[in-house]
């Protein structure tokens, strides 16, 4: 019995005829053939023909044969089944137009070109952009230089001393809790309080603050006098005494802040202002009497109370710090304050002819420290012994300098009246005597 043959069913876009070059297959192939060659690990006709089209790359294999059943010779050739010389076509790999190299070439150099222009331009632009500025801070400068210059320097001095005046004024109102903060004797946990240390004075001894401003509002005033503006005198004190009222409105309110630290070295800065305030009234000599009552009266009770006031702060940092320097104890350093408080002040009242207005002003802060210690808590009678004792030297110290300098003074006075005076000839008188007899 013959087995009929199976000529297989043509895959789509196959070629009717094998490749040049290619033996012929034997096209009777019966399905134990195809069967056989599955079985075997070779492709079957199909696979073969899908390898053997034009166009179509022969993958390798490991091994020595093609993905299509072919083996590869020594000299690289592939073959068949039959041995026969088979032609693979190769896809040729896309080769680089060297048209195209250089095109890109010249995009990436005229994109450098234009990036440096660009750079080179906004250089540029800086530059005129920085040469105009400066010509027009240059040309502001000037106008306000000529502008501050056409100014009045008596009448910005004057206004300076004015607005000083009204911020101290405020701050004051401010340090007693007029627009709602804590007064200076409750701010900062109440260091400052009268029984928060034993160099802390009564409450009521702060009412000379209302003198102080009172007289600082009057010299504010007499300042605009015609007679005082162009003084050499007005022109070296009003700066400073422009700075000693901001500092105290600076003073307030690192109190407030509880910036303890901060305030001690405000007010010790105050006290240094002062002190330079009381060397240009030493220095220049007031022209009348309502001067001297109106710029050193009020500038002295500052100073006085400045000088106590200083030492009360120091206590309350000290106090504040829980410092015990050297372990001398509270009470020891209480008494080397109130020396220190009585030798500045005598040293002060010693100067020109006795300041009489700062030793009032640190003996009102003494004997209300005296008080507090007597009535108050702490209760320190020692302290309060040796604060009167300090008001004592104090006293006698100033007094004793304004007799001084007035004794001398008029000493000097009646020695120029006797000089202008013309000498008399007693001789002549006895020989006019003698001649009327």
């Amino acid at each position: 019995m013959s087995i009929p043959q199976n000529q297989g069913r043509r895959p789509p876009h196959a070629p009717s005829s094998p490749p040049a070059g290619a033996t012929p297959a034997t096209s009777e192939t019966t399905p134990s053939d195809e069967t056989g060659e599955a079985s075997a690990g070779r492709p079957g006709v199909l696979e073969r023909l899908k390898a053997a089209r034009p166009g179509a790359t022969a993958p390798t294999d490991t091994g020595s044969r093609s993905p299509a059943g072919m083996a590869d010779d020594a000299a690289g050739n592939v073959r068949d089944d039959a041995g026969h010389k088979m032609s693979v076509v190769t896809p040729a790999k896309e080769a680089i137009s060297p048209t195209a190299t250089s095109r890109a070439v010249a995009a990436r150099a005229a994109a450098a070109r234009a990036a440096t222009a660009q750079a080179a331009a906004t250089s540029r632009m800086l530059r005129t952009a920085g040469s105009t500025s400066r010509r027009l801070v240059r040309r502001g400068a000037s106008a306000t230089t000529t502008n501050v210059r056409s100014w009045n320097r008596d009448v910005f001095r004057s206004v300076v001393v004015t607005l000083a005046a009204l911020a101290c004024i405020f701050g004051s109102a401010a340090g007693v809790g007029a627009f709602g903060g804590p007064s200076i004797s409750d701010a900062a946990g109440g260091v400052l309080a009268p029984d928060a240390t034993l160099l802390a004075p009564a409450a009521r001894a702060f009412a000379i603050w209302s003198a102080i401003y009172a007289g600082l509002i009057l010299y504010t005033l007499y300042q605009w006098l015609p007679s005082q503006r162009t003084s050499k005198r007005q022109r070296r004190l009003g700066w400073v005494v422009a700075s000693s009222m901001l500092l105290n409105l600076a003073w307030i309110l690192s109190v407030q802040a509880s910036m303890l630290p901060l305030s001690l070295g405000v007010i010790l800065l105050l006290l240094g202002v002062l002190l330079y305030a009381l060397r240009i009234l030493n220095r220049t000599r007031p022209r009348s009497r309502w001067e001297g009552a109106l710029v050193d009266v009020p500038l002295g009770l500052y100073l006085g109370w400045v000088i106590v006031a200083a030492a009360a702060n120091i206590a309350s940092v000290v106090t504040a710090a829980r410092s015990d320097l050297f372990g001398w104890g509270a009470l020891v350093w209480a008494l080397v304050g109130l020396a220190a408080v009585a030798l500045g002040t005598i040293t002060v009242c010693m100067t020109d002819r006795g300041r009489l207005s700062v030793a009032f002003a640190a003996c009102w802060g003494l004997v209300w420290i005296a008080i507090e210690r007597f009535l108050g808590e702490p209760n320190a009678p020692l302290v309060a012994f040796a604060a009167i004792f300090a008001v004592f030297l104090v006293l006698v110290s100033a007094g004793s300098r304004r007799h001084s300098v007035d004794h001398n003074y008029r000493r000097w006075t009646r020695a120029q009246q006797d000089a202008s005076r013309e000498p008399l000839d007693l001789l002549a008188t006895e020989d006019s005597d003698d001649a009327d007899r």
